[in-house]
């Protein structure tokens, strides 16, 4: 694939896809920061904006000590035909548990995420990066604990 190609619906519903499964297991950073942008990278997380790798990698080391046992489903990608940055929305299932001391047991968590994502294809290595990435809403399921 040139790394001027336009990024077609397939190749960023299987970024998506990968992009999730690498959250699920919680991988090294070393997997995760080659598919995000750096200098104008800017992510809106309902607990706040980071921005760049430094403040991706904050976020990240919070979040995977705090949520586990995640299954991120991806239920619909969307993204709006276009030339270099194509905005993206993302509809991600996602399931989780947490336990919050000194509770006895975890808690269970399920939402839909509502996203709407910017990707573009990197010019180092032709493949797909988040430019921007915000959680427009989160819609709890039934029986779900809060955030």
């Amino acid at each position: 694939m040139s790394s001027t190609a336009p990024l077609g619906e397939a190749e960023i519903t299987q970024f998506a896809n990968d992009w999730y499964r690498k959250l699920d297991v919680h991988a090294p950073m070393v997997e995760l920061l080659p598919m995000l942008a750096d200098a104008d990278l800017e992510m809106h997380f309902p607990e706040g904006i980071t921005r760049g790798h430094v403040g991706f990698e904050a976020w990240y080391q919070r979040v995977i000590r705090i949520f586990f046992d995640e299954v991120h489903t991806v239920k619909e990608v969307k993204a709006e035909p276009g030339g270099g940055d194509v905005n993206v929305k993302v509809v991600v299932n996602w399931q989780a548990k947490v336990w919050n001391a000194p509770d006895a047991t975890s808690k269970w968590l399920g939402f839909d995420a509502y996203q709407t994502w910017v990707v573009r294809r990197s010019p180092s290595t032709g493949k797909a990066i988040i430019v921007r990435y915000v959680v427009d809403s989160l819609d709890p399921m039934e029986g779900s604990a809060t955030l």
